[in-house]
């Protein structure tokens, strides 16, 4: 077993951030080693611990259960927050402003992802958080940054991949624009985020000094369609949906398999791929068929080519024929639904954590879609009860007494159950 430290061992990030971008940004961060406290409230929990009585979607519940604590159980949370501390204060409060300030100068950074304006009207804005931790990086992931006319609007990662375009070259060719049904910014960005974090922390680690990261996370959709905004600026093109095909590549799509809703993915880009694909196939006689001979004549073919493909693929497996194809040097893929993604033997082997949750019970977590060769990654902890570790950061971190903490729960700016409004 390596001994070797973790890349973010001793780094402290104070996380307010909720829901889905941030949350995933924070637990990338703490699997490489970061400790990572998150902020909540008893009165204003992250969205997606559900309600404190809830009313309905059991499908968000281990089994449909809520359970006793259903806030401890909802699998969005647990998904998103493991490797955390949890800690509660009330922000409406001025000690629980106060106390997020203290522990502020005893972390590296702040990571949230509030509207742009939330944290200013708090008075818990950067410049408050430099003037108390000038070493402080501080991220800032709002729908559309920090300045602009439309700094106050909001966002969901559905929305985001409209405004930023995405939805435009998503879809059918026969239909209108789709969304990729995955909120796609949202890991996207999260990831995005773990770079900026760390250039922060690299470059206050070089000058001694904080810096604020403004990431906008429409900003980061539009520069996914970077060859569309090209084609438009130079050739004054606007691009629309093409399906499952591909703008240059001669031979793209995605073609039926045995069973219901089974799909296999393939790309051909050369000459010997294709002739490789003809072969796996058993029809080498395809190699010489005048409309298929050339990228160009395949392409303008490919209406046929889409038909005797699926013939093939018809009548197997959708990982069998991937199998077939790979070993043939044909670049394809099973499309998988999520239950198969989770006893894939390459993920099993790669990705999937083991962990048992005291609330939960066991389950599969997905791990960093990275490795590092010099550091390992930690082993993924189980998401926290709200509030499980108030007296570890209030009493070992900031030095208050337990009578300070008692008085606290008394008036309502700690606690570990969510006030039922």
């Amino acid at each position: 077993m390596t001994t070797a430290p973790l890349a973010l061992q001793g780094v402290r990030i104070l996380d307010l951030s909720q829901v889905a971008v941030g949350p995933y940004c924070t637990l990338l961060l703490g699997y490489m080693g970061a400790e990572v406290i998150k902020v909540e409230s008893i009165s204003r929990m992250d969205q997606t611990r559900g309600e404190a009585r809830p009313t309905g979607n059991g499908g968000n519940y281990p089994g449909g259960i809520p359970g006793e604590q259903p806030w401890n159980r909802s699998v969005f949370y647990v998904n998103r927050n493991p490797n955390k501390l949890s800690l509660t204060l009330d922000l409406n409060e001025p000690r629980g402003r106060e106390l997020l300030l203290d522990l502020a100068t005893k972390c590296d950074a702040v990571v949230e992802n509030f509207r742009a304006t939330v944290m200013d009207r708090l008075g818990l804005g950067y410049q408050v958080f430099a003037e108390a931790n000038p070493k402080l990086v501080y991220l800032k992931i709002s729908s559309q940054g920090a300045t602009g006319p439309e700094m106050g609007y909001g966002s969901m990662g559905y929305t985001l991949e409209q405004t930023g375009g995405l939805a435009s070259v998503t879809g059918y060719t026969e239909g209108e624009p789709l969304i990729t049904n995955q909120t796609v910014p949202d890991p996207i960005v999260g990831i995005l985020g773990v770079g900026a974090l760390v250039a922060g922390l690299r470059l206050a680690r070089k000058t001694g000094k904080g810096t604020f990261v403004d990431l906008a996370q429409r900003e980061a959709t539009v520069s996914m369609l970077g060859e569309y905004l090209l084609d438009y600026s130079l050739n004054h093109r606007v691009a629309g949906v093409i399906g499952n095909r591909h703008r240059t590549t001669a031979l793209q799509g995605c073609y039926p398999c045995l069973g219901t809703d089974m799909w296999l993915a393939l790309t051909v880009s050369s000459d010997a791929e294709w002739h490789s694909l003809c072969q796996a196939m058993g029809q080498p006689h395809l190699a010489k068929d005048s409309r298929f001979q050339t990228a160009l004549s395949r392409r303008q073919n490919q209406d046929d080519l889409d038909t005797i493909i699926s013939a093939w693929t018809k009548e197997r497996d959708h990982k069998q024929a991937m199998h077939m194809l790979q070993a043939h040097g044909v670049p394809a893929g099973a499309v998988l639904k999520g239950s198969e993604t989770v006893v894939d033997p390459h993920l099993v082997d790669r990705f999937w954590d083991v962990l048992d949750h005291p609330d939960v019970g066991k389950y599969k977590q997905s791990s960093p879609p990275w490795r590092l060769s010099k550091t390992p990654r930690r082993r993924a902890i189980p998401s926290s009860r709200l509030g499980q570790h108030n007296k570890y950061v209030l009493v070992d971190l900031l030095g208050l007494s337990e009578q300070e903490v008692s008085q606290l729960e008394e008036e309502g700016i700690i606690g570990t159950k969510p006030i039922d409004e």
